[in-house]
C-alpha cells in the first residue's frame, strides 16, 4: 500500500485529452490553396525530373559498354600479337598456313572495326551527356523558379497571419475535458491545483498557433469529479493570445514543399563560393539550392576571403563586396620598405671608380664631391657626372 501511495504522488500525469477550440483563423486559406495548385501546375518538375533520370540511366549503360568495348579490343589485340609471335613457327611447319593467315586477317578487320565503333559510340555519348547536362540545367531553373513562387506565396501567407494574429480582437479558446491520475489522499482542489501547469503546457504543445511564450489570457475550471481509485475527470476553459512561431513556420514550408531554397550569392568580384565548406561555383552572381537551417557562406577573391553563418528559411540573396582597385607599383611598396629605400638614398656615398667603363646615368642630378687631390681618373669621371668646373683651372684639368 506504501508503495502505491508514493507511485501515484509520482505519477501526476494525463490520461487523457480532449480539447475543442474556437479559432476561426486558418493557415492557408481557399484562396492561397488554389494559388499553390496553379504554381504546382505551371512547374511540373516531377515528370521532366523521370525523364532526365531515364537518360542518364540508358547513358550509364552506354558508358558502361563503351567501357566493355575498350577491353574487348585490348583483348583482341593480344591475341592478335600472339599470333603474330607464331607465325614464324607455323610458316616454317608448312600446315595450314593459309588458314593462318586468314586468321590473322580476321581479327586485324574485327578490331579496326570496333575501334571505329569506340570512337563514334565516345562521340555519341559526348552528345548524350551534353543533352544530359542541359535537361537538369533546364530542370534547376524550373525548380528554382518555382522555390521562387512558391517562397512568395508562403510570405503573403506569413504576412497575412502576423497582420491578423497581431488584432486585439485575435484570441483563441479551449474547452478541454481530461482525465488524471492523482492520489487517493489528495483532494479534487488540491490535484487540479497540481495539475494547473501540466494541462497549460499540454494545450501549447499541441496547438500550432501557441508556444511556450504564448500569454495565457484566462484558466477557469467549470467541473471536476475523482473516482475511489483516484482518477480525476475535469473540465476546463482556457484562452490564449495567438501568435506566429516555428511550428507554423514548419507547417508551412511542409504544405509548399519548401524544405530547400535558392539562395543567390553577388559580389563585386568574380569570387569563388563554398556552402558548407564546398566550392559551388565562380562568379560575380550564382544560385544555389539549400536545405532549410543553418549554412556557412564562404566568398573568396585572391588572397582575401569574407564568410558568414545564415539562417535560411527562404529564398535570399547575400551580398559580399570586396576592394577591387588596381594598384600602382608605386603604392604597392609598403610604408617600411619606402622609408628604408629613402634613408638608403641618403646614405650614399660617392664612391672612386676602379675603371673607365662607366655604365652610369648622364642626367643624373649633381653630386657634390669633396675637395681632395685627384688622379686624372678621377677628373674624367667628375667631369662626366657632370658636375661644373669652378675655373678656368679647374676646366683646363678636367679636359687634359
Amino acid at each position: 500500500m506504501e508503495k502505491k501511495v508514493r507511485y501515484c504522488k509520482l505519477s501526476i500525469a494525463l490520461l487523457c485529452f480532449f480539447a475543442s477550440k474556437s479559432f476561426a483563423l486558418d493557415i492557408i486559406t481557399p484562396s492561397e490553396n488554389e494559388a499553390f495548385m496553379d504554381i504546382q501546375q505551371s512547374h511540373d518538375v516531377d515528370s521532366q525530373l523521370i525523364s532526365a533520370n531515364d537518360k542518364l540511366s540508358l547513358h550509364n549503360k552506354n558508358q558502361y559498354e563503351h567501357k566493355s568495348l575498350a577491353l574487348t579490343i585490348d583483348s583482341d589485340k593480344n591475341n592478335y600479337e600472339k599470333l603474330i609471335t607464331a607465325l614464324p613457327e607455323n610458316v616454317l611447319s608448312g600446315e595450314g598456313v593459309e588458314t593462318y593467315f586468314k586468321s590473322i586477317e580476321n581479327i586485324i578487320v574485327n578490331i579496326d572495326k570496333l575501334e571505329n565503333k569506340y570512337i563514334n559510340d565516345g562521340i555519341a555519348l559526348k552528345e548524350e551527356s551534353k543533352i544530359i547536362a542541359a535537361d537538369y540545367e533546364k530542370l534547376n531553373e524550373l525548380s528554382a523558379e518555382k522555390n521562387m513562387q512558391l517562397s512568395m506565396l508562403k510570405k503573403k501567407v506569413v504576412a497575412r497571419l502576423i497582420k491578423d494574429l497581431s488584432k486585439p480582437s485575435s484570441v483563441q479558446k479551449f474547452d478541454i475535458n481530461g482525465e488524471t491520475l492523482c492520489s487517493k489522499f489528495q483532494s479534487i482542489a488540491d490535484c487540479l491545483s497540481e495539475n494547473e501547469k501540466v494541462i497549460i503546457s499540454k494545450t501549447k504543445k499541441t496547438e500550432p498557433f501557441l508556444n511556450d511564450r504564448s500569454v495565457l489570457l484566462s484558466y477557469k475550471v467549470h467541473g471536476a469529479s475523482m473516482n475511489m481509485n483516484g482518477m480525476l475527470d475535469y473540465n476546463v476553459s482556457m484562452s490564449f493570445k495567438p501568435s506566429y512561431n516555428n511550428k507554423i513556420e514548419a507547417l508551412l514550408n511542409e504544405k509548399f514543399g519548401l524544405r530547400s531554397a535558392v539562395v543567390t550569392l553577388e559580389s563585386n568580384v568574380e569570387a569563388e563560393w563554398y556552402v558548407d565548406g564546398n566550392k559551388i561555383g565562380e562568379g560575380k552572381r550564382i544560385q544555389h539550392e539549400v536545405t532549410l537551417g543553418r549554412h556557412g557562406i564562404l566568398a573568396s577573391y585572391k588572397a582575401h576571403r569574407q564568410s558568414t553563418v545564415e539562417v535560411i528559411d527562404g529564398n535570399g540573396l547575400f551580398s559580399y563586396t570586396f576592394e577591387n582597385k588596381k594598384a600602382s607599383p608605386a603604392k604597392k611598396e609598403s610604408p617600411k620598405v619606402a622609408k628604408k629605400t629613402v634613408k638608403l638614398k641618403k646614405t650614399i656615398k660617392l664612391m672612386k671608380p676602379k675603371s673607365n667603363n662607366l655604365n652610369t646615368n648622364v642626367n643624373s642630378k649633381p653630386v657634390t664631391a669633396e675637395k681632395k687631390t685627384t688622379s686624372k681618373e678621377w677628373k674624367d669621371y667628375l667631369y662626366f657626372m657632370g658636375i661644373e668646373p669652378e675655373s678656368a683651372k679647374q676646366k683646363k684639368a678636367f679636359s687634359e
